[in-house]
């Protein structure tokens, strides 16, 4: 199951590796009539607090939107000092889908299925 790596040799670290998340939103970008990929726009600001940029990047991905956000001014110091920034993360998508992903952003979460998911306990 496992293989013993021999002396000297070198071991891949990809767990968490910046290129590996660039190869994995590479792939699921739409490409253009060209092949080129097609145009990131801006679709708004979220708040970096609590992790609410990293849920809503992953909200929009499980819907089928690939997504990143950026830090902007000096917040990537502020997340790297502090592990949040005091600016909000601005979010960007493709082009063709930055409709679909505002849309998402602004509808409110289903507060009657969420106190259902809630209310089910594992206790029998």
């Amino acid at each position: 199951m496992f293989e013993k790596k021999k002396k000297g040799e070198d071991i891949p670290l990809t767990w968490g590796d910046r290129s590996e998340r660039q190869k994995h939103l590479e792939s699921l970008w739409p490409k253009d009539e060209n092949g080129d990929r097609e145009q990131a726009v801006f679709v708004g600001y979220v708040p970096d607090f609590n992790n609410e940029a990293d849920f809503a990047v992953n909200m929009l991905t499980a819907y089928g939107i690939p997504a990143f956000k950026s830090y902007n001014n000096e917040g990537s110091l502020g997340k790297l000092m502090l592990g949040t920034s005091a600016y909000s993360a601005s979010l960007y998508v493709p082009a063709s889908m930055a409709d679909e992903a505002k849309a998402l952003l602004e509808t409110p979460a289903d507060e009657a299925a969420m106190e259902d998911a809630f209310s089910q306990t594992d206790e029998p």
